[in-house]
């Protein structure tokens, strides 16, 4: 189970992991508060451009594919 005290994504720079802890959100979302969905998509939109970002540099560097297989790792993706 995933800790509940801190942001998102530890590592993320976004607002809303600088500013708000992964409970709260929860707690925001449970409750069908608006603005719990407004900072998930805060989140998500930074997570894709940063993601983007780095796929745009790692074609640049003929490394695509070594970062894929990185990415799959670390967010758990295994094909079965």
């Amino acid at each position: 189970m995933k800790e509940t005290v801190g942001p998102l994504d530890p590592e993320c720079d976004c607002y809303a992991c600088k500013n708000y802890s992964r409970a709260y959100i929860r707690h925001l979302i449970k409750t069908n508060e608006i603005l719990g969905v407004r900072l998930l998509s805060i989140h998500n939109i930074n997570f894709l451009t940063k993601l983007m970002e780095k796929v745009r540099i790692e074609i640049e560097h003929d490394n695509l594919l070594k970062f894929k297989e990185e990415f799959y790792k670390r967010y758990g993706y295994t094909k079965e």
